[in-house]
């Protein structure tokens, strides 16, 4: 959307541009025809030159060889942002459309009403022309080869100067510069400029029909009449401004503009030596091409090698490409096809959108022709952030590279570093998942951050149902007036009474009536019931629940556990279905680790060869040493 803005007002100041130059030097002049080509030529530079960008080199002196291991580094990390932030391109491109809404609504009705004057009216057709005489009281108007009047209004002579003037709108097609004209309004409907271009060129076309038909109609009459004829054809423009316009897609025989069209008729023909006027809009368009359309590329100067070769010192390759929830199919495919042409192979995969379009998971891959390469996947519900990709390096295979959220966050003091922080997480927000392989290019070109490949995750056994546990049975024996106590050593076991610690005295004085269940606890089975109490336990426990618990409890418990039985057993069914899915990540992830492996294997051959590299180039820097 940015760049849309950005065309737009490119767009809208060079239409600016043209009407200025209209104004103050031509709109004087009587070269109407010139004018009106003028004014279109404007119209249709504006759309189209914006789309023209030129390249431009520019040859810089080698950058000298520094070793950035030693230099300090401080890195720019972006401020923590507080509030709502407003997105005010989004703002900007809703106003934008409704704008455009609006105004494409009153074009359609001006149609509607044209169609309304016309409808049931009887035509009379001569020649090329198609006449509507009507009732109305409007303005004599014309719609490509339609002439509509009202003959009751005017005289047979006013009548023979307003269809002459109509004659020329319609046989010059001045009906195709009006829609023109008023679809540039709709497209730029927030641009003053253009609303006076508009104007300008539904005036100029006046002065050509005034132009052409006084002419036509002059010839006709002797030189003793032709001045009466001129002046009858002014007094008919005084005369039709009593009536009512019509639509504003016609053209008008009165267009409120009658003292100048007067003007214009009783004006000296310009001399054509002032046609020099129109060659001053070339300076510029070529101002604005040279400003605002000139990408400048800097590239280094080249040096004459022993064999007679030439390279680059240090030749930068700059890419910088930005991906967002909006980005079409067609724009990954041309952007992987113009890519490919730089040495940079690109892979979009597992794209996948939401029922507005919006991108919300994709995985995006990258190897260059240096072997580096990295993949970042992103996955969730909710439209990815913006995706910056930033490949900066020289031949040596020294710079930043890789993806990024901000480009601002990659930018450090010193050429050849970026940000290498491992802890950046892409899912702070926890709106999408965080990209699951990844490396870091170093700053000597040589070393590289090896991954530590993940391991795969075991897939949990699916639990066998438990069958539900036997309730005891209702408490109501004796136990023949004894209490008993497991004692280890010399040591007593702690006792627990309806979840309350007691003494092993006050265990005897228990009534036994009153005992409903007692269990006994050695070991580990012991150890662990004692610290949730928090006490030792290494004597035992004994643990005694006495007939607090009703027959009505016992009663309410075993029926819970009866209905929870279908939900344990759902439970396991929904387990069971989950499993092919399991197994299936389980595979994919089996399948990414191989892949890693593979990407690890490359990465250490690609270091392997730059270590080669290097240490050919120490060898021929000390044998240049020597010599």
């Amino acid at each position: 959307m940015e760049m849309l803005f950005v065309y737009l007002i490119k767009s809208g100041a060079l239409i600016a541009v043209f009407w200025l130059g209209y104004y103050f030097l031509l709109r004087k002049e009587t070269f109407f025809k010139s004018n009106r080509w003028y004014l279109l030529f404007g119209l249709v530079t504006a759309v189209i030159l914006p789309l023209v960008t030129f390249k431009k080199v520019i040859l810089v002196d080698a950058r000298p060889q520094v070793d950035w291991n030693n230099v300090p580094v401080e890195i720019y990390a972006p401020q923590a942002q507080q509030g709502v932030e407003i997105n005010w391109l989004l703002v900007l491109g809703i106003v934008y459309g409704i704008g455009i809404t609006a105004f494409l609504i009153r074009f359609f009705t001006d149609f509607y009403s044209l169609k309304k004057v016309l409808k049931g009216k009887k035509v009379y057709q001569q020649a090329d022309f198609r006449f509507v005489d009507t009732n109305e009281n409007i303005s004599p108007f014309s719609y490509f080869n339609y002439i509509v009047f009202n003959s009751s209004l005017y005289s047979s002579s006013e009548l023979d100067n307003i269809l002459e003037h109509e004659k020329v709108h319609s046989n010059q097609n001045h009906t195709l510069d009006v829609l023109f004209a008023r679809l540039y309004c709709i497209v730029f409907w927030f641009n003053p400029f253009v609303w006076m271009y508009k104007k300008s060129i539904l005036q100029n076309l006046e002065f050509i029909a005034d132009s052409e038909a006084l002419k036509k109609i002059s010839d006709t009459r002797g030189e003793a009449e032709q001045s009466v004829a001129k002046k009858s054809y002014q007094i008919t423009l005084l005369k039709v401004t009593a009536h009512e316009n019509c639509v504003d897609i016609t053209n008008h025989f009165y267009q409120s503009l009658i003292k100048k069209r007067i003007v214009m008729l009783n004006k000296n023909q310009s001399k054509k030596w002032n046609s020099w006027k129109y060659l001053l809009i070339i300076p510029a368009l070529a101002a604005f091409m040279f400003y605002f359309q000139v990408n400048v590329v800097a590239q280094e100067k080249q040096i004459l090698l022993e064999d007679g070769s030439t390279v680059s010192m240090s030749s930068r390759e700059v890419t910088d490409m930005t991906w967002d929830k909006n980005t079409s199919d067609k724009e990954f495919k041309d952007n992987a096809a113009a890519m490919k042409k730089s040495g940079i192979t690109f892979k979009f995969s597992k794209i996948k959108r939401n029922a507005n379009g919006e991108i919300t998971a994709i995985r995006i891959s990258y190897k260059d022709k240096l072997g580096n390469q990295q993949t970042k996947n992103i996955s969730g519900d909710t439209p990815i952030r913006p995706i910056h990709f930033i490949r900066d390096i020289d031949m040596y295979g020294k710079g930043k590279i890789g993806f990024f959220e901000d480009p601002k966050e990659v930018y450090v003091k010193g050429y050849g570093l970026r940000n290498k922080s491992s802890n950046h997480d892409d899912n702070a927000s926890g709106e999408n998942d965080d990209e699951d392989f990844d490396f870091t290019f170093n700053t000597d070109g040589l070393a590289f951050e090896m991954p530590e490949l993940p391991e795969l995750p075991e897939l949990p056994e699916l639990p066998e149902l438990a069958e539900l546990p036997e309730l005891p049975e209702m408490p109501g024996g004796n136990h023949n007036g004894k209490t008993i106590i497991i004692k280890k050593g010399d040591g007593k076991p702690m006792v627990i009474v309806d979840g309350k610690i007691i003494s092993s005295e006050d265990m005897d004085k228990l009534d036994p009536e009153t005992i409903a269940q007692m269990n006994v606890l050695k070991g580990d089975q012991a150890k662990g019931y004692a610290y949730a109490y928090g006490k030792n336990g290494k004597d035992g426990v004994i643990v005694i629940d006495t007939k607090k618990i009703t027959a009505e409890a016992m009663e309410k418990a075993r029926e819970g556990m009866r209905r929870a039985r279908p939900e344990m057993e759902r439970a396991r069914i929904e387990m069971r279905k989950a499993r092919p899915q399991m197994e299936d990540a389980k595979r994919e992830m089996e399948q990414a680790r191989k892949e890693m492996e593979q990407a690890r294997e490359e990465i250490k051959q690609a270091k392997l060869e730059l270590e080669k590299e290097k240490a050919e180039l120490e060898k021929e820097k000390a044998e240049q040493k020597k010599k």
